[in-house]
């Protein structure tokens, strides 16, 4: 009795436990459908592994740091002198207390710079960390340009392989068509040719794009390293966008990092000239010594101690071949900054000009191309295939259609990377992208 209630038993639970076992399974699938998974490196965490690994940006880092540090100290008094020794000693008895004027004396000096000097000091030493702080921001602008430089091209040649491929396996059809007509007889052998030759150009244009995308990974890897830049999977082109009228990214070309740092430097240079001209003024040192004496007076009475406060005063009376000479060489050296300044400046301009003419008649370039030839190449394609197909023209023409078509997206695409090219030098050139 006990056996046979225990088969149902067990029969009822197998349902039940493949039940489980889908559901389970399926759990299992969509949560792996679910799971992150390692995605490929994106633009954005590209620019920041270049960033990271930039030996110029430490390099620059620190020595904006050792600036600051430097100018710290500068700005401090130098460290006081202690002496300590006997004064006035007989070279006959070498006695310490045979003659009133001997003593062992315990002094301290202490040198004070002429005029303003430690705040100059510390005021040029903060100015020419802040260029150096500058000169890491143009940097830190320049690499992520490279970086998107590479990437774009990249992505160009990702989506011209995606072009090319897609017109070999067309050409493949096509030739497979022209040797079943030649093999019915109603098509010629030259097709048949013709469409292999088609076939073998495409393929050698693939090995075309095969080294300049491992030129293009190279470039990418000499910023991101050849691990990640392996990883790299541009997405398409960027849209086009309006650019910022030039005279608003001209004015702010005119605070771009590169400039600033400019700035700042001529602000040290004037500091320095500031510093040059304090060295016209005397420096003075106070020096205090305490004299302890051994031995007593005539009278019986202990020798009194002697104390000696003196300063000194530096005389700058010649000046003409010292303290004048600096000043001239550093008032020399702020000017040629100054001239280098504006030669930089108006070097970017002109940048900024160009990148920007070339990004605006590149845009209007492509819409050209997507509005008037890219649909008038499709259509030259269809009107070949239906000649083709009504046996009106050769399998030539078709080829010919469908190659000039494949030429004109080709070119639209080399535009497209071109037109971003140019963008990203506008954004670097005018400091970093804008509210556009």
């Amino acid at each position: 009795m006990s056996r046979v209630n225990s088969a149902p038993a067990r029969r009822r639970r197998q349902p039940v436990s493949s039940t489980r076992a889908r559901a389970l399974t399926t759990a299992l699938w969509l949560a792996a459908a679910t799971s992150p998974v390692a995605s490929a490196l994106d633009l954005a965490e590209a620019e920041r592994i270049a960033v990271e690994r930039d030996a110029v940006l430490r390099q620059l880092a620190s020595e904006s740091e050792a600036m600051r540090q430097r100018g710290v100290a500068e700005g401090q008094l130098m460290d006081p002198k202690l002496r300590f020794g006997a004064v006035n000693v007989p070279v006959d008895s070498f006695s310490l207390d045979e003659d009133d004027m001997t003593m062992l004396e315990v002094g301290v000096s202490q040198e004070f710079p002429a005029g303003r000097t430690r705040s100059l000091a510390r005021e040029r030493m903060n100015q020419s960390a802040s260029a150096a702080e500058a000169a890491a921001a143009d940097r830190r602008l320049l690499v992520q340009r490279e970086v998107r430089r590479a990437w774009i091209e990249l992505a160009h040649v990702a989506r011209a392989r995606e072009l090319v491929t897609g017109q070999v396996e067309w050409v493949e059809q096509m030739r497979s068509s022209a040797r079943a007509r030649y093999a019915s007889g109603e098509g010629r052998q030259l097709d048949v040719l013709q469409a292999g030759l088609d076939v073998a150009m495409l393929r050698e244009q693939l090995l075309d794009l095969d080294r300049d995308e491992a030129m293009r990974r190279a470039q990418l890897g000499r910023w991101i390293g050849d691990e990640a830049a392996r990883d790299a999977r541009p997405a398409a082109l960027p849209p086009r966008a309006p650019l910022e009228p030039l005279p608003v990214l001209e004015e702010r070309l005119r605070s771009h990092p590169a400039q600033l740092d400019f700035e700042r430097r001529i602000e040290a240079a004037q500091t320095a000239v500031q510093l040059a001209e304090q060295s016209k003024r005397p420096a003075w040192m106070l020096d205090v010594g305490y004299g302890f004496r051994s031995g007593r007076m005539e009278d019986g009475e202990p020798r009194s101690d002697m104390l000696t406060a003196m300063v000194s005063v530096e005389l700058p009376v010649f000046r003409g071949n010292r303290q004048n000479r600096e000043v001239a060489a550093v008032r020399a050296e702020a000017r040629g900054l100054h001239d280098l300044h504006d030669d930089h400046l108006r070097e970017m301009l002109a940048m900024l000009s160009e990148a920007w003419w070339v990004a605006e008649r590149t845009g209007e370039l492509e819409r050209y191309y997507e509005s008037d030839l890219m649909p008038l190449a499709g259509q030259s394609v269809q009107a070949a295939l239906l000649a083709y197909g009504s046996n009106r023209s050769m399998i030539d023409d078709v080829i010919e259609a469908r190659r000039a078509a494949l030429e004109t997206s080709l070119r639209h695409l080399r535009l497209a990377a071109d037109r971003a090219q140019a963008r990203y030098d506008v954004e670097y050139l005018a400091g970093g992208p804008g509210n556009e």
